[in-house]
Formats: C-alpha cells, sequence, structure tokens
C-alpha cells in the first residue's frame, strides 16, 4: 500500500461532507501520538490566541471537538462548528461539559453565529480543506469582538516537499481541492478578510502521509528550519489576525 494520500474527488461541499462523515466514527490522528500532538497543537493555539476565563472561543472545523474538550476549564464558552453532520455527533457523544455546544454549519457562512460575539476563533487542519477560504475569513472577521483573535494552522505551500512532489506527481492531498497557502497568500487573505497579518511557522510534519525516511528526513530539516528560519523547511503554516 503506498504511503501516500490517495486524492478523494470533490466537486460540491457535499463532497466534503461526505468525506469527513466516513472519517467521524474513528477520527484517528495519523502523524504521530494522538495525546502528545494534541497537547503540542494546543501549546501553539495557547501562545497565540491567549485564551481568557472570560472568553468566548469558536471552533470552526471542530471535528471531533477534541481542542474544545482540553480547553473546557479555562473558557467561559465553547461552541464549534463543523459541516460534517456525524463529526457533530461525535463531538456532542464524547463531551458532557456544561459550556460547550456544537453545530452543524459551514464556514463560509457561520450563518447561527452573531457578529461580533466571539473573542477567539481557531481553525485547525481546516483552512485547507475549505473550497472558498476566503468567504470563510471573511465571515471570522465578522464574528470576532474587536478585541478578538483568530488562528489558525495549516499547511506551508512553499515546503520544500509539497513543491518537490507538486512537481513529480506526488499526490499529497486527501481531498483534491486541497490547497497550501504561501505565507504571502496567507497574510494577503488576512488582510483582505479585514483582519491584522500574522504569519509564521508552527512545527508540524505530515508524517502519517509519507515512508519512513522521508518522514524523518523532514523532521530533522524542520528542527534545523527552526533555527535558520527558511520558510521552506516548514511545513506548518501558522496564520493570526485580529480585527482591524
Amino acid at each position: 500500500m503506498s504511503p501516500f494520500p490517495t486524492p478523494t474527488p470533490v466537486a460540491t461541499k457535499a463532497d466534503v461532507r461526505t468525506f469527513f462523515d466516513a472519517l467521524a466514527e474513528n477520527p484517528t490522528e495519523r502523524h504521530g501520538p494522538p495525546e502528545a500532538l494534541l497537547q503540542h497543537r494546543l501549546r501553539v493555539l495557547d501562545r497565540y490566541a491567549q485564551f481568557e476565563a472570560s472568553d468566548v472561543v469558536l471552533d470552526v472545523g471542530c471535528g471531533d471537538g477534541a481542542h474544545l474538550r482540553a480547553l473546557a476549564d479555562r473558557i467561559d464558552q465553547g461552541l464549534g462548528i463543523d459541516l460534517s453532520s456525524q463529526m457533530v455527533r461525535t463531538a456532542r457523544r464524547r463531551t458532557s461539559h456544561p459550556s460547550l455546544a456544537f453545530r452543524v454549519g459551514d464556514a463560509e457562512r457561520l450563518a447561527s453565529v452573531p457578529a461580533a460575539s466571539v473573542d477567539v476563533v481557531l481553525c485547525v487542519g481546516v483552512l485547507e480543506h475549505l473550497l472558498r477560504p476566503a468567504r470563510a475569513l471573511r465571515q471570522i472577521a465578522r464574528v470576532l469582538r474587536p478585541s478578538g483573535r483568530f488562528v489558525a494552522l495549516t499547511l506551508n505551500g512553499g515546503h520544500w516537499w509539497y513543491r518537490l512532489a507538486d512537481h513529480l506527481g506526488v499526490p499529497t492531498r486527501h481531498l483534491e481541492t486541497d490547497r497550501r497557502f504561501s505565507p504571502g497568500r496567507a497574510r494577503r487573505l488576512l488582510d483582505e478578510s479585514g483582519l491584522r497579518p500574522d504569519v509564521g511557522f508552527w512545527r508540524f510534519v505530515p508524517t502519517g502521509d509519507l515512508p519512513r525516511p522521508l518522514s524523518a528526513l523532514c523532521c530533522v530539516l524542520d528542527r534545523l528550519g527552526r533555527r535558520v528560519a527558511p520558510a521552506f523547511l516548514r511545513s506548518g503554516l501558522r496564520l493570526v489576525g485580529r480585527p482591524a
């Protein structure tokens, strides 16, 4: 079996929903020990979201709700939105905390979230799957309070492996429509949505989608990239935005 993903054809949001509905019963972590990677992501989110006890937190593309469950005792309220009704069902089944709620919703509309009602918006591993990310970012800017913070963790389109794989025709996408943003494109998207952009990198290597030798090489080069900071060695892109 190939270690590389087999891209799923996508024509509509219904195709995206079907893909994640199928994952919902067992949303496993592909890229390493689940608890260790969750704690790593939470540290990154903590640093840039600067959570406070009074915060209302919106998780766009919440999946099974793992990030909100981990934050539940540290925030006032948490709301998870996901396109997949099966993911929302899984999140509700796994959650008993009274301050958390989960709803089916479209990131490009956020119809159930009032304007200027949220302190922090999280978007972890989701931007790359959105068909119209610019629309979603404008909605995120709409629902944030003036002092709000937006934090997204996604893929770096400038990473050496993704660029080489595209050149060689090696699949790296799970959905045919998946995209990877360069740091410059991410800044423009945030700016155009009405959010002051702060774009950098975070430690992420997609080890579950790579042969073991290549995965090890990517990990080594990522550590090197954290010291010398060339963008092409970092496969994780971190976006932070505040209302302009």
